[in-house]
């Protein structure tokens, strides 16, 4: 594929693994739990919005939205935590210089979506059954 058709979260994944090969980052999960959302609630066209603290290399997150077209009053925000702490994050109350990852609009393939489908769901069902 093209890089401009390319979600820009995979492109930015390439770079660091190729850069810093054994470094963490959240890329792969945000574009997980888009397309997860994406699927689960197709009329929503949800975009997921993390915020992280600078000093922050694992999985840890400040904050976390969900934008979209609303709908019924259904917020997607408490949704998309249950699928990042199914993964093993952790929200932190901290101080200092944050950032927000950016964003995964969906620019990927049928196959991709539904392996995203499958491993969030996955962990959705481990951590439920805890």
């Amino acid at each position: 594929m093209p890089n401009d058709l390319r979600c820009v979260l995979q492109i930015i994944k390439e770079k660091r693994l190729r850069d810093y090969p054994r470094s963490f980052g959240p890329e792969q999960d945000i574009c997980d739990i888009t397309l997860w959302l994406n699927q689960k609630f197709p009329s929503q066209k949800s975009r997921l919005l993390v915020d992280r603290l600078y000093t922050h290399r694992s999985r840890e997150i400040i904050g976390l939205s969900v934008t979209g077209i609303a709908s019924h009053s259904l917020s997607m925000t408490p949704i998309a935590l249950e699928a990042f702490l199914a993964l093993g994050y952790s929200i932190q109350k901290g101080s200092g210089d944050s950032f927000r990852c950016p964003s995964c609009f969906g620019r990927h393939s049928k196959h991709d979506a539904i392996k995203a489908f499958a491993r969030i769901e996955s962990a959705l069902r481990a951590q439920r059954s805890r």
